[in-house]
């Protein structure tokens, strides 16, 4: 059974988008490269809603 119970709204889904495309496109890898889906793991599984603090975040792993 998953925890989350709740589903993602469309808007909700491409602020998280906005984000990896800007991260992947700083650390000039591709969003679909293994690198690019682990980010988006990072992402969904944070919760945060919050664009800033989602870029905030994955800038502050290590690259």
């Amino acid at each position: 059974m998953s925890r989350y119970t709740e589903a993602i709204d469309e808007r909700s889904i491409a602020m998280m988008k906005r984000v990896l495309v800007g991260e992947c496109a700083r650390r000039v890898i591709k969003p679909e490269s293994i690198e690019g889906e682990e980010l988006a793991l990072v992402i969904l599984r944070d919760g945060m809603t919050e664009e800033c603090e989602l870029t905030v975040l994955l800038r502050n792993l290590v690259d």
